[in-house]
């Protein structure tokens, strides 16, 4: 049995809001987004990061407001790029999140790639070269922090001395560790090899096909089984881009507004391209999808729909299910 989540629209509140108080409305609509989810049985909202590339609302802050709206549903991020803030202020947000939510947080991380990347972490003062080192490191001290293993830490990038943020999360807080893909004949590379070992309870990819996906999480559970860690409890998530619509056609024409807007920099995306990134057609083409990578080892479906209109797409979704 899967699991499916959905990733709020963070990021269209910023695209699609024209002033303050327009901004105002869409943010409150989170909320109700949220509630809409788990009224229609989704196990999990989520919440994507980015503080200049991609501007949006602070990922955790949202959750914490969901949270508040909702009963029982699961929260996570996906992606959150910790490495940005300092590590202290991340541990306190997402033991604060944890705790207020009643322990149902989780934590996608990844470092981001792109041009505005880039320039997002130079302006925040990050070296972009190095951004997958400062994240390790960075998970280092959340973690230690957590357990209260840690109170003086001296890293290449970080440095600590008696800190304790005094709050621990209510379980284990899973982490999932992100990555763009997985490459059958050269495995992950050796940084990313390193964090799942280190630091993963989870993996979160985008996939270009079911048979990359099952290497790519037989492989993860390999590393975790080879750090002394259980494999059987490493999580399975899946980052997919939906829409679905009479034709696919039609569903591609939203699609590639959509990530045209979403993405700038990337430019028009051939339907190939976007299609390697989800699915986009009628409900039987998008089910399909679904059973193919559901086969190929994904337990929960993070699924952003790429399209303005989301209670729309959020209905047909649960009626395919």
């Amino acid at each position: 049995m899967v699991d499916h989540g959905y990733v709020l629209p963070t990021r269209g509140i910023v695209l699609d809001s024209d002033g303050a108080q327009d901004q105002l409305a869409r943010t409150q609509s989170c909320s109700t987004l949220a509630r809409a989810a788990e009224s229609m049985g989704f196990e999990s909202v989520w919440a994507g990061d980015s503080v200049l590339a991609k501007p949006r609302l602070d990922p955790l802050s949202t959750l914490a407001a969901v949270a508040a709206e909702t009963d029982a549903i699961e929260l996570g991020t996906a992606i959150h790029l910790p490495h940005l803030r300092r590590p202290v202020a991340v541990a306190q947000q997402a033991a604060t999140v944890d705790l207020l939510s009643g322990g149902r947080l989780s934590l996608g991380v990844g470092v981001g790639s792109g041009a505005s990347v880039a320039t997002e972490h130079e302006q925040l003062g990050v070296p972009f070269d190095r951004r997958g080192r400062v994240l390790d490191e960075t998970l280092d001290v959340i973690r230690g922090l957590w357990d209260g293993a840690i109170d003086t830490y001296d890293g290449d990038f970080v440095t600590l001395e008696d800190a304790d943020i005094g709050l621990r999360p209510t379980g284990e807080l899973p982490i999932y560790v992100a990555s763009a893909t997985f490459d059958p004949r050269d495995g992950y590379p050796k940084q990313i090899r390193r964090r799942i070992a280190d630091h993963g309870d989870g993996w979160l990819p985008i996939s270009k096909s079911p048979e990359m996906y099952a290497g790519g999480i037989d492989r993860a559970r390999e590393i975790v089984d080879d750090a002394g860690r259980n494999p059987s409890a490493f999580g399975a998530a899946y980052y997919q881009d939906i829409v679905i619509d009479e034709t696919r056609e039609a569903a591609l024409d939203q699609a590639r507004d959509f990530i045209a807007a979403y993405y700038p920099e990337w430019g028009q995306m051939s339907d190939e391209q976007l299609e390697r990134r989800g699915a986009f057609g009628p409900p039987s083409v998008v089910a399909e999808h679904l059973e193919r990578y559901a086969d190929a080892g994904v337990e929960t479906f993070v699924t952003r729909f790429a399209t303005t209109d989301q209670h729309a797409q959020l209905r047909r979704f649960r009626e395919l299910l």
